[in-house]
C-alpha cells in the first residue's frame, strides 16, 4: 500500500454528502469493503477512493476515524436508504 491512501465511502444515492474512513492498515483495506457490501441495503454505494478531494459528487464528506463506529453508521444508513 506505501503512502497510498485507501478511503472506503458510503453514500445514499440522490442524498447530499457522504460516510468516508480512512483505512489504517491494509489489511483494512481488502476486508472492509466486502464486509459493508453484505450490510448493504438497495440504494446505499460502498466506493473505494484514494482522493476524495477530486470527487466532488460525494461531498460533503464526514469522516469517521473509527471503523466500528463507520460500520454502524453504514447500517444505520440502510434504513434511510
Amino acid at each position: 500500500m506505501g503512502d497510498k491512501k485507501i478511503y472506503i465511502v458510503a453514500k445514499v444515492f440522490d442524498q447530499p454528502g457522504c460516510l468516508a474512513y480512512l483505512c489504517k492498515t491494509p489489511n483494512e483495506a481488502r476486508c472492509l469493503p466486502g464486509t459493508l457490501e453484505a450490510l448493504r441495503a438497495e440504494g446505499v454505494q460502498i466506493v473505494i477512493l484514494d482522493s476524495p478531494e477530486i470527487y466532488s459528487e460525494y461531498a460533503p464528506y464526514s469522516y469517521i476515524e473509527d471503523m466500528k463506529e463507520f460500520i454502524d453508521l453504514v447500517s444505520q444508513l440502510n434504513r434511510v436508504a
